[in-house]
């Protein structure tokens, strides 16, 4: 016969099986309701099983800056660009500690364009990164030393902030998609900049910050795991003041015997009337190929890092970059203006044609000819005569794949003012 199962037991047992249910129906509920950026850009990273070699810190600087599927074309490197928009050495630590539980790289890469300050944290933008962050003591430990009690409620359970978006909800909320650019971003835009007037390199802010502290402990964590790290500096048209901050990386990687690469510095073919996508800060497509194949190849040749395009454990990764060249092809094909359009074909998937007459405005008007003639960096370039009875305010491109074998884009531009093309219907 069975025993009686004593009334304190099922009670207990009742009571944990609610709890159960209830963390589950509360887990759920919470990513229905949630944002979806922190999903779309870390999924790859949590999903993947096999270790990652290098990973990328930073602010918005490394997240336009640095494309990891690249990496992976052109050297077989595996990397995740972990960076996100306004983020603080600081939270660059935690982000690390947290990414340590799940991988085990051979480098980190840290930007210092947010080494000068005391602020821990940009809770504008803390969600980006923190959402996806599974709960655990750490995540608890983490919240807890980037902000005030007060704070901490809606970072460790977000269902409290994004309760309220119920009315919102749609079919992204239900299936979202992950990113397919290993957690980097885009940018299109073209914005002419002038090169910075460098000041001497031995000139430096020597002000102590807590984000000087904590890149400290990033390099002491590094360390003690027996990781790589690189610091570096992502160019820009930057003042004496900023130039002062990034000459601060020299003393600390001298300080740690770690290598600095100070971008401003740095000969990496940027041009400042293409590569730059707003005044003053963000590289574009163009400029991020550049300082992505100069981080490549200073990796490959420095640190030992396997080429795995040949590795079947890492045989997924030739999907996801079909999958991220067709992305690429799709955005292409979604641009209508022509700057933004010449500037994606610096890249070492296309094949470019470019119908025009020698006469032809693109070859007179000195952006267009820095345009054009940066698509050759990377990408290869066909000059041919124009289509028909294309005048020289006309112009029309063709996109190949690099072989020549699939056409992928075409677009005829017509000049319609000073610097203003229109797609020609």
């Amino acid at each position: 016969m069975f025993r009686k199962i004593p009334e304190r037991v099922r009670r207990v047992t009742a009571t944990v099986c609610f709890c159960v249910i209830l963390a589950a129906v509360t887990g759920a509920t919470q990513r229905l309701f949630e944002r979806k950026y922190s999903y779309t850009k870390y999924y790859d990273f949590y999903q993947q099983e096999q270790d990652f070699d290098v990973l990328f810190l930073g602010t918005s600087h490394v997240l336009n800056a640095v494309y990891p599927m690249e990496l992976w074309r052109d050297y077989g490197i595996v990397s995740y660009n972990m960076a996100n928009h306004s983020e603080n050495i600081c939270t660059n630590y935690w982000q690390l500690r947290s990414a340590l539980r799940y991988t085990k790289p051979k480098v980190v890469v840290v930007d210092l364009y947010a080494v000068d300050g005391d602020s821990k944290v940009n809770e504008q933008y803390l969600h980006n990164f923190l959402d996806q962050v599974p709960f655990s003591p750490l995540k608890v430990e983490m919240v807890c030393d980037l902000l005030e009690p007060e704070k901490r409620v809606e970072y460790l359970f977000n269902l409290s902030l994004y309760h309220s978006r119920w009315e919102e909800l749609g079919a992204a909320d239900l299936n979202p998609s992950p990113g397919l650019e290993k957690g980097a971003e885009f940018r299109d835009d073209v914005t002419v900049n002038v090169p910075p007037t460098l000041i001497p390199q031995d000139e430096y802010d020597p002000t102590e910050r807590i984000n000087k502290q904590y890149l400290q402990k990033i390099i002491d964590l590094c360390r003690e795991q027996d990781i790589g790290i690189i610091l570096m500096y992502v160019p820009y048209t930057m003042p004496e003041g900023h130039q002062r901050v990034a000459n601060w990386g020299y003393v600390a990687a001298e300080r740690n015997d770690i290598p600095y690469l100070n971008f401003v510095y740095e000969d990496l073919k940027i041009d400042y009337a293409t590569d730059c996508a707003d005044e003053g800060h963000h590289l574009n497509a163009s400029g991020a190929r550049k300082l992505t194949d100069y981080l490549g190849d200073y990796i490959r040749t420095n640190y030992n890092v396997e080429d795995h395009r040949e590795d079947p454990a890492y045989d997924f990764w030739h999907q996801d970059y079909d999958e991220y060249r067709q992305l690429k092809g799709e955005w292409l094909n979604g641009q209508k203006n022509a700057w933004s359009y010449l500037l994606q074909l610096n890249d070492r998937d296309y094949l470019t044609k470019i119908y025009a007459a020698d006469s032809n405005y693109i070859y007179k008007d000195s952006q267009m000819k820095n345009l054009v003639g940066n698509i050759g960096v990377y990408g290869r370039i066909e000059r041919l005569e124009p289509l028909g009875e294309a005048g020289d305010d006309c112009f029309t491109v063709e996109v190949y794949t690099a072989g020549g074998d699939e056409l992928i884009s075409t677009r005829t531009f017509v000049r319609t003012g000073e610097d203003a093309y229109e797609v020609q219907q």
